[in-house]
């Protein structure tokens, strides 16, 4: 009998039910990467576990049994590579314990908001601390959550997705802001809220009147701001490189 083992090729291929699952299977911490890889297969390829057997794996497909072998598995291993890393597009849980999520990519979302889920996020990177992925709740999914550990990682992954996509459409901001997703284990609350001031300052050019409105200002366009201020900044250093 010939198994049509299914490989999804990217996170956004995946549905809802099955980045459940996936956000499941990475947050247990039972499985190393290739047993998360292997579990998301055979699930995803609608195929019953049964038993274990000295050939390998005996799994129900389409009303039969059949033993897989570990070679066989292993083949589509690196296949599922994507699986252990960032979404290149923002992705996320649609509905966590009834409440929708706000949009994937975070348009319209006040910048006061984003800045509260980047010091969020950067301190749970910072102490591991899931009470900060529960704080995130408020703005993601319009109510305070006391999150499951999969369902913590689904916020995880979500922002994480999101500040690599960030980290691409606004490259001058991102390489030059004073904390970026690359030095978080490096980070100090210190240096985020230090961080966050710059920002707010950058945008309203030290005029404190505009400050309300700068913070109510929808987080892509204050974004694009910023990321114009730094292309800016770096081409005055390339033009004067020995003006500090």
């Amino acid at each position: 009998m010939i198994l049509n083992l299914q490989v999804p090729q990217s996170w956004s291929e995946l549905t809802q039910e099955q980045l459940h699952y996936a956000c499941f299977l990475l947050s247990s911490g039972h499985y190393e990467a290739d047993q998360v890889k292997a579990l998301a297969i055979i699930r995803w390829s609608k195929l019953q576990p049964k038993a274990y057997t000295p050939d390998g794996l005996q799994v129900e497909s389409e009303g039969k049994q059949v033993i897989i072998r570990p070679e066989q598995i292993a083949c589509f291993l690196p296949l599922m590579d994507w699986l252990m890393q960032v979404p290149e597009r923002p992705i996320r849980l649609e509905k966590v314990q009834g409440c929708e999520a706000f949009r994937a990519d975070l348009q319209g979302l006040p910048f006061e908001q984003y800045l509260t889920l980047e010091n969020l996020y950067q301190g749970y990177i910072h102490t591991k601390n899931f009470l900060l992925l529960d704080e995130m709740t408020p703005m993601l999914y319009g109510k305070k959550l006391h999150l499951s550990a999969s369902e913590a990682y689904g916020v995880f992954l979500w922002f994480a997705s999101v500040k690599r996509m960030f980290a691409v459409r606004f490259s001058h901001f991102f390489v030059s802001s004073p904390v970026s997703s690359d030095e978080v284990d490096g980070a100090t609350f210190e240096k985020l809220y230090n961080a966050m001031n710059m920002q707010i300052r950058a945008l309203t050019k030290g005029d404190i009147t505009k400050e309300k409105e700068i913070l109510a200002m929808d987080t892509h366009r204050a974004l694009v701001e910023l990321n114009a201020q730094a292309e800016e900044y770096e081409q005055l250093k390339k033009q004067y490189p020995n003006v500090k």
